[in-house]
C-alpha cells in the first residue's frame, strides 16, 4: 500500500489539472483509497473525477471519454455499495457496460450486475454463480476470487452453510495460488463469521485470531475487532466487547470509514447507556456518531442505515436525558412528518418545498440570493415558486415579507439547513418514505392508494427499506 501511495503522489507532481490523464488519476486514487479503507477520501476523489469528466473533458475524443466514464461508473458503484448507497447502482452498471469496448471489462460489469440482481431483486444464486464462473474461465482470477467469496456471503444469508463453505474454498484456492494477501484475510473473516452463524463460537474465534493484520491502519482491523467484540458479547463479556469496538472505532476514525464509524458509535452509545448506565460516555459516542453522519450528509451521502440510526439515537438520547432543553430543541425533537399522514405524495412534496422556501427566505425576499444559497438555478426556483402559487401556497413578495408559520417541518429543515436544494429534498423523500412505510403497516398497496402513486413507484421507493443487508459486521 505504501508503494502505491508513493506512486500516486509522484503522478500528482507530474500530471497537471488540464492533462487528459487527470480523471484517470482521480479514479485510480479513489479506488486505491477505497481498498485502503479511506472511504470518505475515496468519495472526495470520485467527486473530483466527476467534475473533470462531466464539465472539463471536452478535449477528450469520444472513445477515450467513453472508456474513462465506464471506469468511473465501475469504481463509483463499488464504493457506493460499500457505504450502502444503493439507489442508482444498477442503472450506472448497465451504462458502464455499454460504454466500454473492452470484453473483459464487460464481464466485470456482468458480474457486478448479477451480484446486485441476486442481492436486491431476488434472482436465484445460480445466476451469480454463472457470472463468476465466466470470470474464472476467462482468467480474471482476482475478480473471480472476490466473486466466489461474495457468492458465499449471499449463500450464508440464505442459511445454506454447505454451499457457503464450498464457495469460500474456491475463493481461497485462487487467493493462495496468486498470493492475494488482502483477499485471504477477507475470506478468513467471512469463514469465521460463518462459523459464528452456525453456532461454532470457538472455531470462529480461532479463525479470527489467526488473521494477521498489516500495520495499525489495516482496513481489515475494524472488522476483525468488531467480530471479536461480537463473540465477547455472545459470552456476556461486555467489558471486553466494548474495549474491542473502541479499538475498532479508533482505527475507523483515522481512516474516516463511512461504512464502519456510525455503527460502532451506535453500539458503544447503546451499550454504555443500556448495560452500564454510563450516560456521559453514552452521550459522547452518540454525539460523535451524529457529528460524523451529519458531516457525511452535508457532502451528499444519505442518512440511511447506521447513519440514520445514530442520528435518531442521539436526538432521542438528548430528549430523554436533557428535559431542560426540550423547549429550546422543540423544533428538532418534534416529529416533523406527522402532517403527511393521509395526504397524497404530490401534496406532501409541495408542503415540504413551500416550508423550505419560507424557512430560507431572506428579509426582504430575494429569489436570486435564495437560489444561490440552495445551490439551484434561479430559473428552476422561479418555476417552482410559480407552481406553488398556482396551487394556492402563499409566498413572500417584495416589500411585504410573509412570516414563516412554525410548521413542524422547520425542525427537520434546521437540522439540514446547510444542504443544497437537491440534497435536502433527496434526504426528505427517503426519510418520509421510511416514516410512511411504517405508519401504513408496511402495506405497499395501501401506501400506493393513499399517496396516489403507482404500485411500481412504491416498490422503487421502498426498495432500500426492504433489501436484506448484513447489519453490523458484514463479512
Amino acid at each position: 500500500l505504501s508503494t502505491t501511495k508513493q506512486l500516486y503522489q509522484s503522478l500528482r507532481r507530474e500530471i497537471t489539472q488540464g492533462d487528459w490523464r487527470m480523471p484517470l488519476l482521480e479514479i485510480g486514487e479513489a479506488r486505491f483509497l477505497s481498498l485502503s479503507g479511506r472511504e470518505f477520501e475515496s468519495y472526495d476523489r470520485l467527486r473530483a473525477a466527476s467534475n473533470l469528466i462531466f464539465s472539463q473533458a471536452d478535449y477528450l475524443n469520444e472513445k477515450m471519454r467513453s472508456e474513462i466514464l465506464s471506469l468511473y461508473y465501475y469504481v463509483h458503484t463499488a464504493l457506493y455499495e460499500k457505504i450502502s448507497e444503493h439507489g442508482s447502482t444498477l442503472p450506472l452498471l448497465y451504462s458502464g457496460k455499454n460504454l466500454t469496448f473492452n470484453s473483459n471489462f464487460k464481464l466485470a460489469f456482468d458480474y457486478q450486475i448479477a451480484f446486485n440482481q441476486v442481492r436486491l431483486h431476488n434472482y436465484p444464486i445460480s445466476h451469480l454463480v454463472s457470472a463468476v464462473k465466466k470470470l474464472d474461465k476467462n482468467h480474471l482470477k482476482v475478480l473471480a476470487c472476490i466473486g466466489y467469496r461474495e457468492t458465499g456471503i449471499l449463500a450464508r444469508l440464505n442459511k445454506d452453510f454447505k454451499a457457503t463453505h464450498l464457495f469460500f474454498k474456491s475463493a481461497m484456492q485462487i487467493a493462495r495460488q496468486m498470493d492475494l494477501i488482502t483477499n485471504i484475510k477477507q475470506i478468513r473473516m467471512s469463514q469465521g463469521f460463518t462459523y459464528y452463524s452456525e453456532g461454532n463460537i470457538d472455531l470462529a474465534e480461532e479463525t479470527f485470531l489467526n488473521i494477521q493484520l498489516d500495520g495499525k491502519l489495516d482496513p481489515a482491523s475494524p472488522v476483525l475487532y468488531e467480530n471479536l467484540a461480537l463473540i465477547a458479547k455472545h459470552r456476556n463479556d461486555l467489558d471486553l466487547s466494548v474495549e474491542l469496538v473502541e479499538k475498532a472505532l479508533q482505527i475507523a476514525t483515522q481512516l474516516d470509514s463511512i461504512s464502519r464509524l456510525p455503527g460502532e458509535c451506535l453500539y458503544l452509545g447503546e451499550t454504555y447507556e443500556n448495560h452500564f448506565g454510563e450516560l456521559e460516555k453514552a452521550g459522547h459516542y452518540y454525539k460523535l456518531g451524529y457529528d460524523h453522519a451529519m458531516r457525511y450528509a452535508k457532502h451528499g451521502i444519505s442518512l440511511t442505515g447506521d447513519r440514520k440510526n445514530i442520528v435518531d439515537a442521539y436526538v432521542s438520547f438528548i430528549t430523554r436525558n436533557n428535559p431542560s432543553n426540550s423547549h429550546s430543541n422543540a423544533g428538532v425533537h418534534k416529529d416533523p412528518f406527522t402532517f403527511a399522514q393521509g395526504k397524497p405524495w404530490k401534496e406532501i412534496k409541495d408542503i415540504f418545498q413551500h416550508q423550505l422556501i419560507l424557512y430560507h427566505t431572506q428579509e426582504p425576499p430575494n429569489s436570486k440570493r435564495l437560489a444561490k444559497k440552495l445551490n439551484m438555478p434561479a430559473t428552476t426556483l422561479y418555476s417552482l415558486q410559480d407552481r406553488l402559487k398556482n396551487r394556492g401556497y402563499l409566498l413572500p413578495v417584495k416589500d411585504s415579507p410573509l412570516s414563516a408559520e412554525k410548521h413542524d417541518l422547520h425542525g427537520f429543515i434546521k437540522e439540514h439547513e446547510e444542504l443544497s436544494w437537491e440534497e435536502i429534498n433527496r434526504i426528505f423523500e427517503r426519510e418520509m418514505v421510511h416514516y410512511l412505510y411504517e405508519k401504513y403497516g408496511y402495506n405497499k398497496n395501501r401506501m400506493a392508494n393513499i399517496l396516489e402513486l403507482s404500485y411500481p413507484s412504491i416498490i422503487n421507493k421502498t426498495r432500500e427499506l426492504t433489501q436484506v443487508d448484513e447489519h453490523f459486521l458484514p463479512n
